[in-house]
């Protein structure tokens, strides 16, 4: 679970339940079910007796997959408004490949000192150790039988890849009401150049290592000098591709009889670690389609 760091306007602060599936095969709807019900009762969940005393929250859910998501499950979180995070796209591939062969070191090693493997105490630690606890949350002392086995060597493991291999996510709102998860080529370049541009425009084009049934890959480009100073790359499911272009260009016409560009990408950047010391946060970069002539649609989408 993680925290928006900023308040929006007229609602409760927001709390992200985080779910992410590496099973070899497209999540279906039993994931999505699931994900619905949890909502539904931390959402309904509040009493004004009892809850008076307590901080109230707007609860989001955002599921991942490694393999994509089936045509139903898509369909369903739209309906439901649960984001859902495609990291089966080329951008991804370093990463999943980390985290795979990290979690087999993980349970090798762990057996070698328990019968089962501690959970809870590894995910606290590691929310501890990235600074993704809640500022509220009440920390338990360990639960686990631990034996010999050192967590806090794994942990700051873990943490070293993470930072290795990903080196940034950002956070981007498009149009509609889905939350992309977008990686950089280079978090320093688009952040170098963001921060001097903090509203350009962009180019958007499909990414040809990746365009399967149910999801293809984007590329997102500064036009003009700036053209090869970043490039971002997100992987759509094929039912949030179509919601989302489908707002931006209602946006982008909205916008042509003012005179203005085109549909836009909010990018969220919230510094932490060093990255503090080196920027005031967190940022909001919006970054313009140059056009619809510029997007390549699928047939079906048009």
């Amino acid at each position: 679970m993680g925290e928006f760091s900023i308040v929006p306007a007229f609602s409760q602060p927001l709390r992200l339940f985080v779910e992410a599936k590496a099973r070899g095969q497209r999540v279906g709807l039993p994931a999505l079910r699931n994900a619905v019900g949890t909502l539904n009762d931390v959402n309904e969940a509040w009493m004004v007796g009892y809850s008076k005393n307590r901080v109230r929250r707007l609860y989001r859910y955002g599921l991942f997959s490694t393999s994509g998501f089936s045509a139903p499950a898509q369909d369903y979180a739209l309906a439901h408004q649960i984001n859902i995070v495609d990291l089966s796209g080329p951008e991804w591939s370093d990463f999943v490949s980390m985290v795979m062969a990290s979690a087999e070191e993980l349970v090798r090693v762990a057996s070698r000192h328990v019968d089962r493997f501690p959970i809870r105490s590894l995910r606290r630690d590691l929310r501890l150790e990235l600074g993704t606890m809640p500022r509220d949350a009440t920390i338990n002392l360990y639960e686990d039988d631990l034996g010999g086995f050192d967590i806090q060597d794994s942990v700051m493991t873990l943490k070293t890849r993470f930072g290795e291999v990903v080196n940034g996510a950002l956070l981007a709102f498009p149009a509609g009401h889905q939350v992309l998860l977008v990686r950089p080529d280079n978090l320093e370049m688009f952040l170098a150049f963001a921060i001097q541009n903090p509203t350009h425009r962009v180019s958007l084009s499909v990414d040809r290592r990746h365009e399967g049934e149910l999801s293809r890959t984007w590329v997102i480009r500064p036009i003009g000098e700036g053209r090869e100073r970043y490039s971002l790359r997100l992987t759509l499911p094929t039912s949030v591709e179509k919601i989302a272009l489908a707002e931006t260009d209602r946006l982008a016409q909205s916008l042509a009889a003012k005179g203005e560009l085109g549909g836009h990408l909010d990018i969220y950047w919230d510094p932490h670690g060093q990255e503090r010391f080196q920027m005031r946060g967190p940022r909001l970069f919006r970054l313009r389609f140059a056009g619809s002539d510029l997007r390549q649609r699928r047939p079906d989408l048009t």
